[in-house]
């Protein structure tokens, strides 16, 4: 794109004759945009490459907290298509590197095919490793989080949507949660100057007691 500097190019040519210059200007134009746009054709077939087959093969194996519907749409199929979504970006670039490269003109596809495969499964496999490695901590996590859940039902807590105060404790007390720390999560009690309320955590955060107004 031209910047806001006028060119004397363009000024000298506008003096000659302005309908000469609106065409170079459009054909200029046309031909910036053509570019552009197929640079940004690739870049976002290069993103698809990359990311697509990562995510899905690394959201196959990660651990999700979700039900069986969750899981079979989620887990099994959206994985299962982004990968797709990666082999046709890997397939269709590679078609056109071995034609505009004439290294296979006479029978491109299959060799395109085999690229596009190649790179798929680099990145599927890529992607797998690293949610075989995140799985054991994410999964450990579902679990703390679950049982806090039950943890706080059994209490008899209530969570609410304002700011002023954001929990009921068991005893109906209106509480707002000021910070985490590690070994237990902080509260002021509303309505009580300088008292707070206090849940203790064990090392994994998994909730084991609440201490009442102190």
């Amino acid at each position: 794109m031209f910047s806001g500097k006028r060119s004397n190019l363009a000024l000298i040519a506008a003096g000659v004759g302005g309908a000469a210059v609106a065409g170079f200007g459009l054909s200029f134009g046309r031909d910036v945009y053509k570019k552009s746009k197929k640079n940004l054709e690739i870049i976002l077939l290069l993103l698809a490459v990359i990311f697509c087959p990562f995510i899905g093969g690394r959201g196959l194996v990660r651990g999700h907290d979700r039900g069986v519907v969750g899981t079979i749409f989620l887990t099994v199929i959206g994985s299962v298509v982004l990968i797709a979504v990666g082999f046709c970006a890997a397939a269709f670039l590679a078609f056109e590197i071995v034609v505009m490269g004439k290294i296979n003109p006479d029978n491109p596809l299959p060799l395109a095919l085999l690229r596009g495969f190649a790179a798929t499964a680099v990145m599927t496999g890529i992607g797998l490793v690293v949610g075989f490695i995140q799985r054991p901590k994410r999964l450990k996590a579902i679990a703390v989080g679950k049982a806090n859940e039950k943890f706080l039902a059994d209490q008899g807590f209530r969570e609410t949507e304002g700011k002023d105060i954001t929990h009921y404790d068991p005893d109906g007390l209106a509480l707002r949660f000021l910070e985490a720390h590690a070994g237990r999560l902080v509260f002021m009690v509303v309505g009580r100057r300088g008292k707070r309320a206090f849940i203790d955590l064990d090392p994994d955060g998994r909730m084991i007691g609440y201490s009442g107004v102190q």
